[in-house]
């Protein structure tokens, strides 16, 4: 076949070959239309002869284009130009499953079964069309860099309605993905997909597929006769479930197989649940055990994505702000003044500014203990500390989404959320990790834990997810709103608040399971919520402040002169109220947040955030690396 790149067929403009295979050459070009990249399979010269070739080519088209599902690679079109057939279809920037098993030589079992339950999807929506694959194996499964998998190549998939090209007796697939009775070249149904799919299955968690011979009849002998290797006997310690799914799948009988991809998705399920219980249990009892060091494949699918842009609310809070001279005519306070008027102030008495060696916006900082903290921010920014804040250094996550917050436990659990729909979970303080997967390009703003097993996480289009197992799973809240929602607090176990943009405030009553909105105190966005007992703070645009004795019956504006895009609020202790913002806004409450006062320090920086460490060390994040350590 001639080289093509450089060359224009109809509107596509070819780029570049990306791929090469028996049947063809896979191209990527540019569709000049629709200015968007596409992959072209262009049917190799040596088949275009071919009728049944050249008929079978033109039905992967017509196949494919009645397919419209996340999990599936989507056709656009089909071309015919000169002497040359092509399909167009979904560029996916990314990498194919079995690229990824060598480099990593076998996959993290929460891997493994998120890629297992996307192709279940996929096949699955594809069986009920009336549609087979016939060749499901790892080099035709893609990751793109959100961490979606996808389904290539139905080229050799067949209609179950059709009695056209592939005919019975014809053995069409890969020989260590192949089921027995297309071995036998007899009729080929859905669970043959299901039984490809568990040796791929197989291969993701032992590293090759379970009958790897060193020639192919060995390899069908295995299909047809022989009992595969146990997971556990290779990997021990793995859990029976494992190979009781397996071994299901891998049936030499297809009638033994999983009936559908639906009962094969329950099985699957049933073991994530499983497998989250088991570690929960050991949360629960502070135990871990030692995870391996190397990355999970979800680190790689789900980390490499570039970061688009700042989220807008940051662009909305600076520009009304840092031209503002108002500020200065607010009445400033001392440390010494301010921190030492009541019995149970803490007594601050400067700040220090800390090296955080890096220049990236700083967006949540938390302390596990006296000595060890986490900082998060922009472009994948992850700061660790093991000197009480003094130092930092920074961890390399192979990202460059911005994160916005994380959870930190010290049983060495970790969940961090960001832009772009970033939700990654470790349980070793981020030496190895797994991204959940969450449909969408969300923006996810804030992570909070009511307790060790309750946990919510807030982002943009109002959404609420919760999870009651520490946050190994997660499922979507209804949400009363499609407003973007920044923070959450609960007064008590049951009763709690959500604040967010356009004056967004939600309430339950029910640990979080169902919301209400209430009436809006303002258009303008509210960003930071704090409760302590009855009495609670909310802040936002503008400077609005706005107070609660009644545990959130009602809502008071507290007027504060000239004090703008207020970023975080937070309760020191039952008096203590702290909030932050723009412009180096740093304003104290020592009465429950009914009076506040301006801290006199040349603060320049936007500050985004605040903790406090357990005995009530504060640490302040902003702007361009910016830590500040109260002394």
């Amino acid at each position: 076949m001639e080289n093509l790149v450089g060359k224009k067929i109809e509107n596509y403009e070819i780029l570049s070959q990306i791929g090469k295979g028996g049947m063809g050459e896979v191209y990527l070009a540019h569709d000049l239309k629709l200015d968007r990249r596409v992959a072209i399979k262009i049917l190799g010269s040596a088949v275009v002869d071919n009728a049944k070739f050249i008929e079978r080519f033109k039905r992967e088209a017509k196949n494919q284009a009645q397919l419209s599902h996340p999990n599936i690679v989507t056709v656009f079109g089909f071309i015919e130009y000169h002497n040359l057939l092509g399909i167009v279809m979904e560029y996916v920037d990314g990498e194919s499953l079995d690229k990824i098993i060598y480099r990593q030589k076998r996959l993290h079992i929460y891997d493994a079964i998120y890629i297992t339950r996307q192709i279940l999807a996929g096949l699955g929506y594809a069986h009920t069309k009336g549609f087979v694959h016939r060749d499901i194996k790892p080099s035709n499964i893609i990751l793109n860099k959100e961490g979606i998998a996808k389904i290539v190549d139905f080229g050799i998939s067949k209609s179950l309605f059709d009695k056209g090209v592939t005919h019975t007796g014809a053995k069409i697939g890969t020989v260590l993905y192949m089921s027995p009775e297309q071995i036998m070249g007899k009729d080929v149904t859905h669970r043959s997909d299901i039984y490809a799919l568990g040796c791929t299955l197989y291969e993701m968690l032992v590293g090759q597929p379970p009958f790897y011979e060193d020639s192919e009849y060995n390899v069908m002998e295995g299909h047809l006769k022989k009992k595969h290797k146990k997971v556990n006997e290779v990997m021990p310690g793995t859990s029976e479930i494992i190979d009781k799914i397996i071994e299901r799948a891998l049936a030499k009988d297809a009638n033994e197989r999983y009936n559908d991809c639906g009962e094969f998705q329950q099985a699957v399920h049933e073991l994530d649940k499983y497998l989250a219980q088991v570690e929960s249990n050991l949360f629960n009892q502070k135990k871990r055990k030692p995870k391996s060091k190397s990355f999970s494949i979800l680190a790689f699918s789900g980390f490499i994505l570039a970061m688009f842009g700042l989220s807008y609310f940051v662009f909305l809070q600076v520009d009304a702000l840092l031209h503002s001279e108002q500020l200065n005519e607010l009445k400033k306070y001392s440390f010494q003044s301010l921190f030492n008027s009541t019995d149970d102030s803490p007594g601050f008495t400067g700040l220090k500014k800390l090296k955080s060696g890096t220049n990236f916006r700083i967006n949540s900082i938390s302390f596990l203990d006296e000595r060890n903290g986490f900082a998060l921010g922009d472009s994948g920014t992850v700061l660790t500390t093991s000197d009480s804040g003094n130092t930092w250094q920074q961890i390399n996550i192979y990202s460059k989404k911005n994160i916005y917050d994380g959870y930190f436990l010290p049983t060495g659990k970790s969940i961090l959320v960001g832009d772009s729909s970033a939700f990654y979970f470790s349980t070793n303080y981020l030496n190895d990790y797994r991204q959940i997967l969450i449909q969408g390009n969300n923006t996810l703003f804030r992570i909070h834990f009511i307790d060790d097993l309750t946990g919510f996480v807030l982002g943009n289009n109002g959404i609420i997810m919760k999870s009651l197992d520490g946050g190994l799973s997660w499922r979507r809240i209804f949400s009363p709103t499609n407003q973007l929602l920044y923070d959450v607090s609960f007064v008590n176990e049951s009763l709690g608040f959500i604040v967010g943009w356009n004056g967004t405030v939600l309430k339950t009553t029910d640990r979080g399971e169902s919301w209400t909105i209430e009436k809006p105190m303002t258009r303008k966005y509210l960003k930071s919520i704090d409760l302590m007992g009855e009495y609670g703070v909310i802040v936002g645009g503008g400077g609005e402040i706005y107070k609660t004795d009644n545990a959130g019956e009602t809502w008071t504006l507290i007027n504060v002169d000239n004090i703008s895009g207020l970023q975080k609020v937070k309760f020191i202790n039952e008096n203590l109220v702290i909030a932050i913002g723009s412009k180096g806004n740093f304003i104290v409450s020592n009465n429950k947040g009914e009076n506040w006062n301006l801290l006199d320090e040349d603060i320049f920086e936007n500050l985004t955030n605040l903790c406090s460490t357990p005995l009530g060390r504060l640490f302040l994040v902003g702007v361009n690396g910016t830590i500040i350590k109260l002394l």
